[in-house]
């Protein structure tokens, strides 16, 4: 197969060499803001730049031609939110409580009172990352509120958002320049690409170690050992194969169940991308090879 490592990057530097510029600015500085998720998720699977960089790799590999069909506007607002689609994980104290207002989450932060703040971070990070990015839009150096809120809810859209709700992933966004993005499509290839960083090297040895990491839970240990299994993700010409190995069948178990989740994942983002966009991705199909066998997912 070609070589597809960086065609974002790339085709980007190609169409417009100002918005490249802007988005090679900003990753030193993301890389140092999502450090900030270590201090609060210490036993939290990766959600640094090592993960950003992994996400915008994958996106590359799924993507392949289609990346022509992308204007100079929709992949920069990807590249971004693949760099910021994370960072409300590293919330500060100062931002929580306007994040939690301007989400619309005060009611439920009222009504569960025992929900912890890394609990809470947790489950509405996405939120908080967008809400990030439509107050520093002009630190990032973005180049207009337009494109802020692009950012912002294609970010957002890695989980949990209804995609195919057009009000809020427009297929025909305006960005206040001239350009249109079609956020329904960068959301959907963003939670699937986000989904598919399933493989070890998400849990870099180097940052993690499961052996002597101190406070992990059960759970914790049980996530983290279904990563180290996953250690290969590949791209063929039409599907995408994971290999795996565990000689404990309780994370052999595990790691069916994750395959099966990344699986409904891929089939409801392709079903995004082919009902609201006339992209074409070739890998429909997954593929899950544990322990030298291919096993039913």
């Amino acid at each position: 197969m070609p070589n597809y490592d960086f065609l974002l990057e790339h085709r980007l530097k190609e169409l417009n060499s100002e918005f490249a510029y802007r988005h090679t600015c900003c990753m030193s500085l993301f890389e140092q803001m999502l450090k900030k998720f270590l201090a609060v998720f210490p036993t939290f699977t990766d959600h640094t730049l090592l993960h950003t960089l992994s996400v915008t790799n994958i996106s590359n590999q799924l993507l392949r031609e289609n990346v022509m069909k992308l204007n100079a506007s929709e992949i920069y607002i990807y590249l971004m939110a693949c760099a910021l689609h994370d960072i409300g994980m590293g919330v500060s104290d100062k931002d929580i409580g306007s994040f939690i207002d301007a989400s619309g989450l005060r009611g439920y932060v009222n009504e569960h009172p025992e929900i912890s703040k890394p609990n809470l971070i947790r489950k509405f990070h996405n939120d908080f990352s967008a809400q990030f990015v439509k107050k520093y839009w002009e630190i990032l150096e973005i180049p207009n509120k337009r494109y802020a809120d692009a950012i912002a809810e294609v970010g957002r859209g890695h989980r949990k958002t209804d995609l195919m709700d057009e009000a809020l992933y427009p297929t025909d966004y305006e960005l206040g320049d001239g350009s249109k993005a079609n956020l329904a499509l960068l959301a959907a290839l963003i939670r699937l690409c986000d989904e598919l960083d399933i493989a070890s090297d998400r849990n870099p040895d180097l940052l993690y170690d499961t052996e002597t990491m101190e406070g992990m839970s059960e759970k914790d240990v049980f996530e983290f050992s279904k990563h180290e299994a996953i250690h290969t993700l590949k791209f063929s010409e039409d599907n995408i194969v994971v290999i795996a190995d565990t000689d404990k069948p309780d994370i052999a178990d595990g790691v069916i169940e994750a395959i099966r989740t990344v699986k409904e994942t891929l089939e409801y983002c392709l079903s995004v991308i082919s009902k609201r966009s006339d992209f074409q991705i070739d890998c429909e199909t997954i593929k899950l090879i544990l322990n030298d066998k291919e096993v039913e997912v």
